[in-house]
């Protein structure tokens, strides 16, 4: 079957990734966009010659697709995923999921009510550096993860990420995608500690730099660091398990696994994976194999809130 897609938010993600990676897609259309932007919303609906809508209720009544990518910033969600479940459409949903916890759980259980299909853009997921960690690592018992995401600040002058009201900060907006790939080879968090500072980088009213340390259920522990004061990027996980001590990022696992040294790379667009998965799913009815399904992203945003949370207060946060 073909997949009807409509958009809402078509600018950053939606150019950058998803509008070319669904091109390449025979089995998906994009029927509808809609952006609170004129010029951004005109400009893609031509590119797939569809409708363009400043409102996502007037874009699913008049286009009733089969899903719908939801790529927001973080402050921008309201009842968009709501709605769209309401509808039965499935959701494609890129991270953050908001900026309260409220809010995601509240789009959790409409996705949980109306029995649709919703996956988050943890990419991450589905890059082949991440998988091949995930194999070596199966059956072993992970002691110690270290994740980092360093580098500069996202945004021009007065865009939303620089502000912590509309994007939650680096934490939450960006190195989400570090905490949610230790959640991913390690398990669940139950507790965490953290500490940030603010010393450098002028154009945030966040921390620009975080450290957080957490323990996990299985008593494994990690660690996170983050900078948007860097002058170079640097993101991916080391990894110390039995018989195996790992450096893992989206394209690459090196190290040593049982005495032999590994060293691999890979030439993988984890993007265009996700999204391929997703629209197999959806043509399918089948969400098994969707390795980022809402609830459990849901957990990784609340562990970026609790990081949050631990810097402000200054003392450890339980989950």
């Amino acid at each position: 079957m073909t997949v009807d897609i409509a958009f809402v938010g078509a600018g950053g993600i939606a150019q950058w990734q998803h509008f070319d990676n669904l091109e390449a897609i025979d089995d998906a259309r994009i029927v509808g966009v809609c952006d609170v932007d004129a010029e951004t919303r005109e400009s893609a609906a031509e590119r797939f010659d569809a409708p363009a809508f400043s409102d996502h209720h007037d874009c699913y009544v008049e286009t009733d697709p089969d899903a719908v990518f939801v790529c927001l910033p973080p402050f921008a969600h309201d009842d968009q995923e709501i709605a769209a479940a309401e509808h039965g459409y499935d959701l494609f949903v890129e991270k953050p999921l908001a900026l309260s916890a409220e809010k995601a759980r509240e789009i959790e259980a409409a996705v949980e009510a109306n029995d649709v299909l919703a996956q988050v853009g943890y990419d991450w997921r589905y890059s082949a550096g991440v998988e091949r960690a995930r194999e070596i690592l199966a059956g072993r018992d992970v002691g110690y993860v270290d994740g980092y995401w360093w580098g500069g600040v996202a945004g021009g002058e007065d865009h939303w990420w620089r502000h912590a009201d509309k994007s939650g900060g680096q934490v939450v907006e960006q190195a989400t995608h570090v905490y949610d790939t230790v959640r991913h080879l390690v398990g669940d968090v139950e507790r965490v500690s953290a500490a940030g500072s603010h010393r450098i980088e002028d154009a945030v009213d966040f921390s620009d730099a975080t450290s957080a340390t957490m323990t996990h259920e299985n008593g494994a522990i990690s660690h996170v660091s983050t900078t948007c004061a860097a002058e170079d990027d640097k993101h991916g996980l080391e990894v110390v398990a039995d018989g195996a001590t790992l450096e893992v990022t989206e394209q690459s696992v090196s190290g040593v696994v049982d005495g032999e040294e590994l060293d691999e790379e890979f030439d993988r667009n984890p993007y265009a994976a996700e999204v391929e998965a997703f629209v197999d799913a959806v043509a399918s009815g089948d969400g098994a194999g969707l390795r980022s399904p809402y609830a459990d992203a849901r957990r990784t945003f609340e562990l970026t809130l609790a990081v949050n949370e631990s810097i402000a207060d200054g003392e450890p946060v339980e989950l």
